[in-house]
């Protein structure tokens, strides 16, 4: 019988900063966890410049210039990858995850999700949003199982909402 992974969120300081890059660079593809920037392929500069301003900006909170707060996922330990919460109204945030290859299929991304939520229900939020494709089933399921009420729509997308 295989125990259940210890998952925790950590606060991004520099030295988590760099474990997590070191995680992507290694363990995710650049396009799940940074936007296409620079020449667009691979783990360039303008991405790794990006991966670092991003978490660097999240720290302040849901309350700092970014209105943005981000995670280490940490299993049994060690970064996983990262969650989020972005403020989109008073009330509601929207959520974004990245998981490691070798962290998928663990539970660690439905534990960083319900960790997530709690963080949004003692924040004082009522309702916590998610976008992800048609394709991404892992995504899908992992958003249904925490409650999220799932709209599909006709370019592909999916749009996932949890109410606290």
């Amino acid at each position: 019988m295989s125990r259940s992974p210890d998952v925790r969120l950590a606060d991004v300081d520099e030295t988590t900063l760099e474990r997590l890059l070191a995680l992507a660079m290694d363990d995710a593809s650049p396009d799940e966890v940074t936007p296409p920037v620079g020449d667009g392929t691979g783990w360039n500069a303008a991405r790794i410049d990006w991966f670092r301003a991003y978490h660097r900006s999240a720290a302040a909170g849901l309350d700092g210039p970014a209105r943005e707060k981000s995670w280490a996922i940490l299993c049994d330990g060690s970064p996983a990858g990262s969650v989020r919460l972005k403020r989109t109204g008073p009330d509601s945030v929207e959520t974004g995850i990245w998981l490691g290859r070798s962290f998928r299929g663990r539970g660690v991304g439905s534990a960083a999700l319900d960790l997530v939520l709690v963080e949004a229900r003692h924040s004082g939020l009522r309702q916590v949003v998610a976008r992800t494709t048609a394709g991404n089933i892992g995504a899908q399921r992992l958003l249904a199982a925490a409650g999220a009420q799932l709209t599909h729509d006709d370019g592909g997308a999916v749009s996932a909402a949890v109410v606290l």
